[in-house]
């Protein structure tokens, strides 16, 4: 299981080979766009130069996703707006990203303890339960047998402390970096795989101080200690390197210990970015390339990579599909789970133009993630993802589904 900043995978979606089965008010991130290329500039960490060839070798090409235009056939007013009980089926997206997440649910739930029950605070549900749930959604996806959504299964209201019959959604995304394979004026910044023994609890602070240097620990080097910093955060990122080649930085571990806000600690510090979202905190310490170094450090928290040319997966073992890989609270929401939700349709320039209905796939977790009603969606990566991230923050109607007992031609070992 990956264990970033926040004890959460953040990982990355390669755009695979298939066709996706369009259908009414189908799932909005379905056009892809070029990965964003981060603005280089001049970082005050100075590192000696040293040698270095990559764990691995291969070219895979990343794409960021994007939202798909808006299309006037889909009625978000009439979908947003109907009772849970009420659903129409046809609001509800139903593609290729869709059933392989019900098809990976599936196979989680299928290797593990069916009898146990799981999530205990909320869902309290055995994985039998959950399993048989994910396999007749898989068959109400395929239409391979009659009986509408809401005939199907309860609907179970996830809601939030602060909104009540509501849930509380962020967005988690994947950085790129670039970088080089040795060391020179620019990109200087080391990226380290995790060593050994005591040096294992060295803080940021001294590993920034070269702690680590001259160990032979380096996987790469970048010239954008801010965007590691980040890609640390999330748990993972996509190291470009000069010739194109795109490579996986898969989380190895960490340092043990407590993350801390820098946006916090600006606010302590009395210094004003515009905001204190990522980009502004960007654009801040791009302009005061001084205080990089405190403000970074000041979290002692560090993240160690590995650079691998497959894709790395997330706490239940599946790969995340953007858009619909969320990250729970498992002691409130179990890992395997498939809840229905309002998700917000943002068009190219970030600007919420209606909502979908979309099944989504509780397969990570997160220490940040706390209670049933918090939930935070995976959105690809690059930074039209982070600008995704962003706007799909708030509050939206959710439900887990579990499966009637006795319903359909299953037969039901689980109850609820």
């Amino acid at each position: 299981m990956l264990q970033p900043y926040f004890s959460r995978a953040a990982l990355v979606y390669a755009v695979m080979s298939f066709v996706s089965v369009t259908y009414a008010n189908a799932p909005v991130w379905e056009s892809w766009g070029s990965v964003f290329q981060p603005e280089p500039y001049n970082q005050p960490y100075q590192q000696e130069r040293r040698q270095f060839a990559p764990a691995r070798q291969g070219n895979l090409q990343y794409q960021q996703v994007a939202y798909s235009s808006y299309s006037p056939e889909r009625s978000p007013v009439d979908c947003g707006f109907a009772h849970a009980l009420d659903l129409p089926d046809a609001c509800i997206g139903r593609n290729g990203n869709t059933r392989q997440g019900l098809l990976t649910q599936a196979g989680y739930l299928g290797g593990q303890s069916q009898q146990v029950r799981v999530a205990p605070l909320w869902g309290n549900i055995s994985n039998a339960a959950l399993l048989e749930t994910a396999r007749e959604l898989l068959d109400w996806h395929e239409g391979r047998s009659p009986g509408s959504l809401q005939e199907r299964f309860h609907l179970r209201e996830i809601g939030s402390s602060q909104r009540g019959s509501e849930a509380q959604f962020t967005g988690y995304f994947t950085p790129l970096l670039e970088v080089r394979q040795h060391p020179d004026s620019s990109f200087r910044i080391p990226i380290y795989r995790k060593p050994v023994g005591s040096l294992t609890q060295l803080s940021h602070a001294e590993i920034a101080r070269n702690a680590l240097g001259g160990m032979g620990l380096e996987i790469a080097w970048t010239n954008d200690p801010v965007n590691l910093f980040f890609a640390q955060i999330q748990g993972s990122g996509i190291a470009r390197f000069p010739d194109g080649r795109e490579l996986m930085l898969d989380y190895a571990g960490a340092n043990g210990k407590p993350f801390r806000s820098i946006a916090d600690y600006m606010r302590m510090r009395g210094y004003k970015p515009r905001n204190f979202g990522n980009e502004a905190i960007r654009e801040w310490l791009r302009m005061h390339p001084d205080k990089i170094g405190e403000v970074l450090t000041y979290n002692p928290r560090y993240v160690f990579f590995t650079l691998t040319d497959g894709l790395p997966k997330t706490a239940s073992g599946s790969r995340v599909i953007p858009g619909h890989t969320i990250a729970v609270d498992s002691n409130y929401i179990p890992l395997g789970a498939v809840l229905l939700a309002e998700v917000p349709r943002v068009d190219a320039w970030g600007n919420k133009v209606g909502i979908d209905w979309r099944l989504l796939f509780a397969q990570d977790r997160g220490t940040e993630i706390k209670g049933a009603g918090r939930l935070d969606l995976y959105t690809g990566f690059g930074r039209q993802a982070e600008e995704l991230a962003h706007s799909i923050t708030g509050y939206s109607k959710t439900w887990m589904l579990v499966r009637k007992p006795g319903y359909g031609h299953r037969s039901s070992i689980a109850g609820l």
